[in-house]
């Protein structure tokens, strides 16, 4: 449903969405870890942190289920997405930008896409965003920009500014030219040279393997004996170093008092590449709660004064982002013919309870297998013929194999009689 009036343009709120690269539950200061991450943790405590917040078990699913509003199982991403796939994100499945383009707003994304890049129509571009700035895939080298070469992967540069292989840039940190760019289009809002209101989709590839940083950020951290860790830790401080950066930004041009700051990891943290989900069982690629449940929080002045520095405990997930931002945040038209989100705006702002009492994490996907292949490389025979996770209330059903496997720095997998397990996430993570 949309509102009955409209905002005008100096009233519609900016709107920036930052969402970080496998980052763990124990990856932050304020969850109790190591790791030092100040600035986050004041956003974090500042506003209202989503401690009953759940994204997809692998980067592009959520990616897209953020972006449409859909459950994973009508977006058509159950796995990560590699260079050379001649598809992408369904072209006819409209996307956040382009319905906040609709009401109003001008469009931006930095950071990493990873929802396609077969033709120009799969690009940000394409999908609604009026820039782009950053990478199209994954695994892209921090400082020189070239795709890892991971078996069946393409190799070669990425790193585009607005079509343009930005190839000058070679040698800089991906980590600070995203902060860089996103200071620039705030200081464009801000000094009125672009007077729509902003929507910036900040993706950031940190804290995602590779695990590269400038050595500056790991002084703090020389101490941890896990090499892994302790570039990861780098990497975290280096990324809210970045979240420093922009928020002071919104201050510097005086848009910070009307802008509505969002918080996401894309999926839990990974052990063998340095992250960390406890006290969660399960890691990313995984529907166990340290693969799904993540790091979530948002910050504004528009929130009310009797959540700032709350938890919200209400369920909500990926898929509720897109009726939030464009009908709640934005008072705008959804414009969608089919939606699995609800809009959360007022239950975050106000505290009130959530509209969602079930969540259908996925179905119809492999959760028994690392996705690294394409489909058409998949041998038939290790997909499992049912499988899915399902969250009603605190209940949450698990049905097929979930890796029967350690992972460092996580509990062991727990796996019912006949694949088919039940959890109350209540007092069980």
């Amino acid at each position: 449903m949309s509102n009955d009036t409209h905002q005008s343009a100096s009233d519609m709120p900016h709107i920036i969405f930052i969402l970080v690269d496998d980052l763990g539950w124990n990856d932050v200061s304020y969850h109790g870890s190591e790791i030092s991450t100040p600035f986050i943790d004041e956003l974090a405590t500042t506003g209202v942190r989503l401690d009953n917040y759940y994204v997809q078990a692998v980067c592009s699913p959520s990616r897209a289920s953020i972006l449409t509003g859909l459950y994973q199982s009508h977006t058509g991403i159950d796995r990560y997405l590699v260079s050379e796939e001649p598809g992408c994100l369904q072209l006819q499945l409209p996307l956040i930008p382009a319905s906040l383009r609709q009401n109003g707003y001008a469009t931006h994304m930095v950071g990493k896409w990873h929802l396609g890049r077969s033709s120009n129509a799969c690009l940000p571009m394409g999908r609604g965003f009026d820039t782009f700035f950053g990478i199209y895939g994954a695994l892209v080298d921090y400082f020189t920009h070239i795709v890892s070469k991971t078996g069946p992967t393409l190799s070669g540069h990425d790193f585009w500014d607005n079509g343009r292989a930005a190839k000058e840039l070679v040698g800089q940190y991906s980590t600070h030219l995203y902060a860089k760019r996103a200071e620039e289009i705030i200081a464009s809002h801000g000094n009125g040279t672009v007077k729509k209101p902003m929507f910036m989709y900040l993706a950031m590839q940190a804290p995602h393997y590779p695990l590269q940083v400038p050595k500056e950020y790991l002084t703090p951290y020389l101490k941890i004996k896990d090499p892994l860790r302790k570039d990861f830790a780098g990497m975290v401080a280096c990324l809210d170093e970045a979240v420093k950066n922009v928020t002071m930004a919104l201050d510097k041009y005086g848009i910070r008092n009307n802008t509505v700051i969002i918080f996401s990891s894309d999926n839990g943290g990974i052990g063998k590449h340095g992250g960390s989900n406890k006290p969660l069982r399960g890691t990313k690629h995984l529907y166990y709660q340290g693969g799904i449940r993540v790091v979530g929080f948002v910050n504004s002045p528009l929130l009310s004064s009797k959540v700032k520095g709350t938890s919200y405990n209400g369920l909500l997930g990926a898929a509720d982002w897109y009726s939030t931002l464009v009908e709640g945040i934005a008072g705008g038209e959804m414009n969608v013919n089919q939606t699995d989100g609800y809009n959360m705006w007022d239950a975050i702002r106000f505290g009130s309870p959530s509209i969602r009492t079930e969540y259908l994490h996925t179905v119809g996907g492999n959760c028994n297998w690392t996705p690294t292949l394409p489909f058409r490389d998949r041998d038939p025979k290790n997909v499992p013929s049912m499988y899915g996770t399902i969250r009603h209330g605190p209940w949450k059903l698990m049905i097929g194999d979930q890796m029967q496997q350690k992972v460092s720095g996580n509990h062991d997998y727990l796996n019912g009689p006949n694949g088919v397990s039940l959890f109350n996430t209540d007092d069980d993570p």
